[in-house]
Parts: structure tokens; sequence; C-alpha cells
């Protein structure tokens, strides 16, 4: 019995230390994430919008369009996504911790 009372605070420290060295990491390279995200958004935006603007037919048109709903679309995952990443490592190690 004492070994597995030792074996899970062993596993307990180790889950915090991971946790920990997760939210140093989040902490130290969040800046970053955010301007490659929002890179990526400008360039695919004004990709889209020199597609918008080349486009002669209506179907082309109707595809550019399609493209815009879908970076609309993509920019709420990334923006989800990044604001929800933080919340669950921090939610998890007041979890745990």
């Amino acid at each position: 019995m004492k070994f597995l009372l030792a074996a899970e605070s062993g596993l307990d420290e180790n889950l915090n230390g991971i946790l920990a060295k997760l939210n140093e990491l989040m902490d130290s390279f969040w800046v970053y994430i955010v301007l490659a995200l929002a890179a990526v958004v400008v360039v695919w935006g004004a990709y889209i919008g020199i597609k918008i603007a080349i486009a002669h037919r209506n179907e082309e048109k109707i595809n550019a369009r399609d493209m815009v709903k879908n970076l609309i679309i993509g920019i709420v995952i990334i923006f989800v996504v990044a604001m929800g990443a933080p919340l669950l490592i921090k939610g998890l190690s007041a979890w745990v911790g």
C-alpha cells in the first residue's frame, strides 16, 4: 500500500512539473504564436483579396466568396484555440494542484 501511495505521489509531482513547464513555455512563446497566427491571417487575406480582384467570371467570384467565408471561420477557430489552450492548461494545473 505504501508503494502505491509513493507512486501516486511521484506521479502528481511529475504532472505538476510538466504543467509548470507548459505554463512557462506558453508564457514565453505566447507573443510569437500570436504574431505567427496574425501573419498567416494577413497573408491568406491578401491572397483572397487578390483572387476576388482578378475574378472575372461569376464562377470565380462565387469561389472567392466561399474562400472569404472559410477565412472568417478559420479566424474564429484560431481565436478559440489560441484563447482556449492556455485556459485549458491553467485549468488542468489547478485541477491537479
